[in-house]
C-alpha cells in the first residue's frame, strides 16, 4: 500500500476567466492510501465513506491504470480536512493525493508532476473544473505560491512565501458546485484578472490576490463586505477562493486575532498556515 499526504490552497488567481491562474498552498490536509488489487474493481472511501461509481478518484485511478496497461483495480482511502464545495480547492487536493498514491503504487515512484497531470485529466472528465485546475493541482503538490497557464499546463513560477504568515479562512453558509459555474460570467471583469496575473508574475501576490477577490465577487455576486473588513482589520490581502463562497485572508501573525474577530461575524473561520513543502509519499 503506498501512502501520500498534500495540503490544500488559496486562490491568488482564478483561472476561469482567460486560463491564466495562480495559487498558494496552505496548511489544511489531505491524505490518501492506494493499494491495487487483481480484479479490475475499484473501492474508493472518502471519510469512511463508500463513494458512487464514477467518482473523481476513481477517474485519476483509471487514467493511470490505462496509461501504464494494467488491467487491476484499487482500493482507496482519502481523509481531508479542507470544507468541500466551498473554493477551497477540495476536489484538486483530494485528485492529487490519490494520483501521487496510484503512481507511487503503480510503478514505485510518484513524479509530483505527473500526480498533476493526471489530477487535471481527471477533473475534466469528470467535469468537476472547467480548466482543469492546473494551478490549484500545482500548489497543493508543490506548496508555495504558483502562477500557471492552466489551458497549455504550463507552470509559469513558483516562489517560497514567508513562512511567518497565516491565513485566515471563512467558511460561510452554503456552497458552490465544481465544474458548474458560467465561465461567460467573467468577461466583464476578465481584464481584472489579467492584470491580477500579471501582478502575481511580478511579485505583488497580495496586490493581486485582493484585485481577483474583488473582481470574482463582481462576476459572481458574491458579497465583497468580508474582505473588506479582513483588510480594514490588518490583512495584508483578501479576497474570494475559487468560485466561493469561502473568503481567504493572508495575516501577518500580530493581526491574526484583529483579522480573524473581523471575519467570524460572518461565519466559521479556519486559521492555517502557509505551506512551502512539497508533498509526500511513501
Amino acid at each position: 500500500m503506498s501512502r501520500a499526504r498534500v495540503h490544500g490552497a488559496v486562490s491568488i488567481v482564478n483561472a476561469m476567466a482567460n486560463g491564466l491562474g495562480a495559487a498558494l498552498g496552505v496548511g489544511l490536509r489531505v491524505e490518501a492510501s492506494c493499494r491495487l488489487v487483481e480484479k479490475p474493481v475499484f473501492r474508493i472511501r472518502s471519510g469512511g465513506r463508500l463513494l458512487k461509481s464514477g467518482s473523481l478518484p476513481e477517474k485519476v485511478c483509471r487514467l493511470i491504470l490505462r496509461d501504464y496497461g494494467l488491467q487491476k483495480g484499487c482500493e482507496v482511502n482519502v481523509y481531508s480536512e479542507i470544507p468541500a464545495r466551498k473554493g477551497l480547492k477540495s476536489s484538486s487536493a483530494v485528485s492529487s493525493a490519490v494520483a501521487l498514491a496510484c503512481l507511487k503504487e503503480v510503478t514505485g515512484e510518484a513524479e509530483l508532476m505527473e500526480a498533476v497531470k493526471y489530477s487535471v485529466e481527471a477533473s475534466i472528465q469528470t467535469g468537476v473544473s472547467a480548466t482543469g485546475a492546473f494551478d490549484d493541482a500545482s500548489a497543493c503538490l508543490l506548496g508555495g505560491m504558483v502562477v500557471t497557464n492552466n489551458f497549455e499546463r504550463k507552470l509559469i513560477a513558483r516562489r517560497i512565501v514567508d513562512n511567518s504568515l497565516r491565513v485566515i479562512i471563512l467558511i460561510p453558509p452554503g456552497g458552490m458546485l465544481s465544474g458548474r459555474v458560467d465561465t461567460s460570467l467573467f468577461k466583464p471583469v476578465e481584464p481584472l484578472m489579467r492584470l491580477a496575473h500579471r501582478l502575481a508574475l511580478n511579485g505583488e501576490e497580495w496586490l493581486a490576490m485582493t484585485l481577483n477577490g474583488l473582481a470574482v465577487s463582481t462576476a459572481l455576486s458574491l458579497d465583497a463586505k468580508p474582505a473588506l473588513e479582513a483588510l480594514k482589520n490588518g490583512a495584508i490581502a483578501a479576497g474570494v477562493s475559487g468560485k466561493g463562497p469561502a473568503v481567504a485572508a493572508v495575516v501577518r501573525p500580530q493581526d491574526v486575532e484583529e483579522v480573524g474577530k473581523a471575519l467570524s461575524r460572518f461565519g466559521r473561520i479556519v486559521e492555517t498556515g502557509v505551506c512551502n513543502e512539497n508533498a509526500s509519499v511513501e
